[in-house]
């Protein structure tokens, strides 16, 4: 077997198991030509050893196998490893084709038992571009508001991009390594759709990217997303309906349920469909479905969206979905759709910085620190932004020691005129650090430095909040309302940034136990909050801070139902072991052992 255990970055894994594949001379000339059709090829001459490594292996990486497997090793595996849903199609090599005839009549997944190596490299290839090879990809649902798509369509490529990209694919395709050089001197932006339909190795790389949410490979591959999408906006329209069918989990079922004619979706992936239902119904029922897996056609309302090429329709990678029906019948799930495209709003010439700081904000949070190391990678000059997007991210997750290592690293690079901000998020960490004393000193060398008085109010609220701790009230009162006369004189009023300044004014009369005036300084605040998804954090301070107002009235009903709606949106933002969620649940647990 080969022993490289490195990470397939592409769709299809290849599992040859035969006890000569190593030996004799024609099955070893011709894994070559199988790399030339699926890269990651794993060869066994045992049986045990390559069920071990589907079953406790490969089968918890989730990758999608094709499987070849001699005659006399069919009748020993197969009817073990059919049943997992990432065995997407069995292919018997053998000589004497009629006597495995009543396997392939017994199990679903064999697809051709072939006598030749030349047919069973064709037969692998035909079963790639069918329509059974892209029901199975296992794509996922993400929310309407997520941007990620039409941002990469507008950062500018680079040359260390190329170079980095050539790298990774030099270690992946060390086998096979001519698609590479091929690629290096070939590469056309104008065929970016022909390399798409014909599944070369970009291809493969982009969508397992985009299933994966493999953000580096994404960016890297992001020269590969404009092509496609420039080139599809000069192709005709659709003038009918198109149909696309699809393995779903029972749980992304129930949630397009839930969005019929409410909420809007988008899929992570470049949606492929096509205008012949017959074939497509076809396809569903030809395939097989394990646990939890469901068949989805999803018919395709006629639209401006869609762009025909030869047999296929092609949607932009920035299309979302609305979903009018769901009805069941003959084992399928029929649903139908709305596309709509929402690509014009991003401004041109969005950075590679601005870039990972959007990660962040969506609460991608290990994505987006792995983009801020590429970056500190690539690009020295951004080291100072980098850092404090590290440090940032490294809050977030309630890691405030290593949030003060990045924030001093930031500060010995960062410009005199950005200098402040990084003072001010260095008062920040130590205030969640409970070291105070530290952090007013911070919060005040922010504010001497602060040269805008639109900025001056955020150090101005971080200092207020330091003065509540101390029960200082009087000069947090005073710091406060300062900061809230900049705020109101530059921003609308239901801006997040006043809104934080009323959350703080809700804790401080929470702490003078003033029930009303609190309460309804936290009810202003929710207001703001409440129509951005991306802003989910706030609620959840908000509904924490009145669970613990309402706790200290007694009021042990109400508390526990703002502790729990505090905890929902952690549970969905934060890791298990982040203290906002270690604190509700405390408190949950006490209020429950005193009712």
């Amino acid at each position: 077997m080969d022993s490289s255990e490195d990470v397939n970055l592409e769709l299809l894994t290849l599992i040859w198991l035969d006890n000569n594949v190593n030996t004799d001379k024609d099955n070893v000339e011709f894994q070559d030509k199988f790399r030339s059709s699926i890269n990651y090829l794993r060869t066994f001459d045992n049986c045990s050893e390559c069920e071990d490594y589907i079953i406790n292996k490969i089968n918890n990486k989730q990758e999608n196998i094709i499987l070849i497997v001699s005659g006399r090793l069919a009748e020993q595996i197969i009817h073990k490893i059919h049943h997992l849903k990432h065995i997407l199609a069995i292919f018997i090599f053998c000589f004497n084709k009629d006597r495995y005839e009543s396997l392939a009549t017994q199990f679903k997944k064999i697809r051709r038992i072939c006598t030749g190596l030349t047919t069973l490299l064709n037969e692998i290839n035909d079963y790639k571009k069918s329509g059974l090879c892209q029901i199975n990809e296992s794509i996922e649902i993400i929310l309407n508001e997520n941007k990620l798509f039409e941002f990469l369509l507008e950062i500018k490529r680079n040359f260390l991009d190329k170079r980095y990209f050539l790298e990774i694919c030099s270690k992946q395709y060390e086998n096979n390594f001519n698609q590479i050089k091929d690629f290096e001197h070939f590469y056309l932006s104008s065929n970016a759709l022909n390399e798409f339909f014909n599944q070369t190795f970009l291809y493969q790389l982009l969508i397992k990217s985009l299933h994966r949410f493999n953000i580096e490979m994404i960016y890297f591959l992001r020269f590969f997303i404009q092509d496609i999408y420039e080139q599809t906006n000069n192709l005709p329209t659709i003038s009918t309906k198109s149909y696309r069918g699809q393995l779903m989990r029972d749980d992304q079922i129930d949630l397009l349920k839930n969005s019929i004619e409410k909420s809007s979706i988008r899929l992570n992936t470049i949606l492929i469909a096509k205008k012949n239902y017959g074939e497509i119904l076809k396809a569903l029922k030809d395939c097989s479905n394990g646990n939890n897996y469901q068949r989805v056609l999803f018919e395709i309302d006629m639209n401006d969206i869609g762009k025909e090429y030869e047999q296929y329709v092609i949607y932009p990678i920035t299309s979302y979905f609305n979903i009018t029906s769901i009805y069941y019948e003959n084992n399928i799930y029929f649903i139908k759709i709305i596309i709509g495209n929402k690509k014009n709003f991003i401004k041109k010439d969005f950075s590679s910085i601005e870039f990972a700081q959007y990660l962040r904000e969506i609460n991608n949070l290990d994505q987006s620190q792995k983009f801020f190391e590429l970056l500190l990678k690539q690009f020295p000059s951004l080291n100072s932004q980098c850092y404090d997007g590290l440090a940032r991210i490294a809050q977030d997750k309630g890691l405030y020691e290593i949030s003060l290592e990045y924030y001093f690293k930031s500060l010995d690079t960062v410009s005199n005129q950005l200098k402040p901000f990084i003072l001010n998020n260095i008062g920040c960490a130590y205030d969640y650090l409970e070291e105070y004393d530290k952090a007013l000193k911070y919060y005040s060398q922010s504010l001497t430095l602060m040269k805008n008085t639109k900025h001056q109010s955020m150090s101005l609220n971080n200092m207020a909040i330091i003065y509540a701790k101390h029960e200082q009230f009087n000069d947090a009162f005073d710091c406060f309302q300062q900061s809230l006369i900049i705020r109101k004189k530059y921003l609308p009023d239901n801006h997040p940034d006043i809104a934080i300044i009323y959350i703080n004014l809700g804790v401080i009369w929470s702490s003078l136990h003033q029930f009303d005036d609190a309460m309804k300084y936290f009810n202003l605040a929710l207001k703001s909050f409440s129509s951005n998804h991306h802003l989910d954090f706030y609620r959840a301070i908000i509904y924490q801070n009145m669970g613990d107002l309402f706790l200290k009235e007694n009021q042990f009903d109400q508390s526990l139902k703002y502790y729990q709606d505090a905890f929902d949106i952690f549970q969905q933002i934060r890791s298990i072991d982040h203290p906002n969620r270690s604190y509700i649940q405390q408190q949950i647990q006490l209020i429950k052992q005193q009712k």
